[in-house]
């Protein structure tokens, strides 16, 4: 798909440049130009269509310029066509977006455990048995899951750290019997750990976990 050629010294080539020089250019220095013009603010619809070519055709250019260096430089040495540089590069970003995707999970697994021990560490300090502090658990996670509150209108300041969410959503403090104070814990998780873990998931696993661990 072209021959290998000089590349285009411009950081800007026009339009009327690349079409003069499109036959001396390798199709990676063709590519590097259309992806210059078109950051410059034409689209490539209007490229292909001063240039004489397919949008597709053009496309198919700048796929072949995200492939992976050491491929670029066989292409170049004329070792392997556009094509297989075209089929190199999305399988590398197929693995790009592979290995993202575990890296996502891996911190949002992290999270979890950490937002797990945050959990676990406030029930430990409230001074109730391991019945209440099941109970106080299990109600939040089914307020969560059946009355699905809508997300804060005001998150809480990213400065603030969770044991300063903590102190700040505490409901007033009531003692009158064991199924007000039962209330005053299940407000209050269910407060701190909305504003504390935004995220529903994260949020839900953790209390899940935090649920399992005092069995």
């Amino acid at each position: 798909m072209g021959r290998k050629g000089p590349s285009l010294m411009n950081n800007t080539p026009s339009i009327q440049q690349l079409q003069s020089d499109w036959f001396s250019l390798h199709d990676l220095d063709r590519a590097a130009a259309i992806r210059s013009i078109h950051s410059s603010g034409t689209s490539i619809r209007q490229i292909a269509a001063q240039l004489h070519k397919s949008e597709s055709t053009l496309r198919h250019l700048l796929i072949a310029l995200d492939a992976p260096a050491q491929d670029r430089a066989l292409a170049r040495q004329g070792q392997i066509s556009t094509n297989e540089l075209v089929r190199r590069s999305q399988a590398a970003g197929l693995r790009r977006a592979a290995r993202h995707r575990e890296e996502v999970e891996l911190e949002r697994a992290r999270q979890i455990r950490k937002a797990a021990d945050q959990i676990c560490a406030w029930l430990a300090g409230i001074g109730l048995n391991k019945p209440n502090c099941e109970m106080i658990v299990d109600e939040v996670r089914r307020k969560f899951y059946t009355i699905a509150p809508a997300p804060p209108t005001r998150p809480a300041p990213s400065d603030l750290t969770v044991e300063q969410i903590i102190e700040r959503t505490r409901p007033p403090e009531r003692k009158d019997d064991s199924i007000d104070i039962l209330n005053h814990f299940i407000l209050w998780l269910l407060r701190w750990s909305f504003f504390a873990f935004p995220d529903p998931l994260i949020r839900d696993h953790a209390l899940d976990i935090a649920l399992e661990r005092m069995w």
